[in-house]
């Protein structure tokens, strides 16, 4: 069945991409980045891998326009995740996991999509990040909540750019989709089902300046009641040529039936990369504190704060490709991210792993990223 399946979706897709391409309008694009790396575990000693992703995650993908007249525009997105370290597909093993979606756009009215999206949160946290969501990225550690990210089943609306200002709101369904606790998901406290999420975003975006304020709200129908996510991002950032200087502040709730106390989880992350030539060099820092609950049960346990920093330079062969080092390190007083120190070592650890109470980690990595 599910051969027949992917037969079919791909013969849809090439005859839907050939047509198009004969207008003209349709752009094969991508990105393939792996790196080397050694890190060292406080209680488990130093491992050495090959990861995907250092400075971006690796994809290809198809994307495409047609102008209508009248203002108004089609278009759609297919973005398919590999790793290139094994050849696998990523995000479940989704022929389009990072996104898939149709749009129509009116330059006077704003555009609505519907697929698989990034949640508005998304471009909030991404944009306040000088390493755009980087595996070593402090602000990627922040993503505590999945559904932050890409959203199945989505319908979203952009405003038009109103002198620098825009906006967007979203929509996820979550048609009573099954969800558990597991490693990777902290803040699902039982089995139960998906509630709807929503989002929202709010840009200004003129000249060298970039701010942004975000809203998420997500959830589960347990059995036990109603279990919510709620999460807020404010970012700013400032870019001057090629030099950048980014900072975010970042919360994110977990408010369970029956717990007393509301879990929570603060952040802030300040960054910046400067250009020498052919070289940049990049430093972040970033601090996380808990507010002495666990994440999926809401019971007491001692303040957490999780420290991080990430340092190291690109150099650009080309204007496709670079090559780059980094060094990062992570350290954890007290479980203060309920079981995401680890995120920032991402392509180490994987999702889900968590960096032991009052431990520290750290990696030298380095690697190539080539564009296409």
């Amino acid at each position: 069945m599910n051969k027949h399946i992917a037969i079919a979706a791909a013969a849809v897709l090439a005859g839907c991409a050939s047509s198009a391409m004969a207008q003209g309008n349709v752009a094969l694009f991508g990105i393939v980045d792996l790196y080397a790396e050694s890190a060292r575990i406080s209680g488990t000693g130093s491992v050495s891998k090959v990861s995907n992703g250092g400075l971006s995650p690796s994809r290809w993908g198809l994307s495409g326009a047609e102008d209508l007249g009248g203002g108004l525009k089609a278009a759609f997105v297919l973005e398919s995740g590999f790793a290139p370290d094994t050849g696998t597909s990523l995000q479940g093993g989704r022929l389009f996991g990072r996104q898939a979606f149709v749009s129509l756009a009116s330059t006077r009215l704003g555009e609505i999509r519907l697929g698989r999206q990034y949640a508005p949160m998304h471009y909030s946290m991404a944009g306040s990040d000088v390493e755009g969501f980087a595996a070593f990225s402090p602000v990627l550690a922040m993503y505590l909540s999945g559904d932050q990210g890409r959203q199945d089943n989505q319908l979203s609306y952009w405003t038009p750019v109103f002198g620098g200002v825009s906006a967007a709101v979203a929509v996820a369904l979550g048609e009573r989709g099954a969800v558990a606790p597991v490693a990777s998901a902290v803040w699902v406290p039982a089995a139960g089902t998906a509630r709807n999420s929503a989002g929202a975003l709010l840009r200004y975006q003129a000249g060298a300046v970039h701010a942004s304020l975000a809203y998420h709200q997500g959830g589960q129908a347990l059995a036990a009641g109603d279990a919510r996510q709620r999460a807020f991002n404010l970012g700013l950032a400032y870019q001057a040529g090629t030099f950048v200087a980014s900072g975010n502040f970042w919360e994110h709730r977990n408010e369970l039936p029956g717990a007393g106390t509301t879990p929570r989880t603060r952040g802030a992350a300040i960054g910046a990369r400067v250009p020498l030539g052919a070289w940049s060099i990049t430093g972040q820092l970033g601090y996380v504190e808990d507010n002495g609950r666990a994440y999926a049960t809401g019971a007491a346990k001692a303040d957490g704060r999780t420290t991080f920093l990430n340092v190291g330079a690109n150099y650009a062969v080309s204007r496709r490709t670079d090559v780059y080092v980094r060094y990062v390190r992570v350290e954890d007083d007290d479980g203060g991210f309920n079981g995401r120190a680890t995120a920032a070592l991402n392509g180490l650890f994987g999702p889900g792993n968590a960096l032991s109470a009052g431990g520290s980690a750290s990696t030298l990595a380095a690697g190539v990223r080539h564009l296409f």
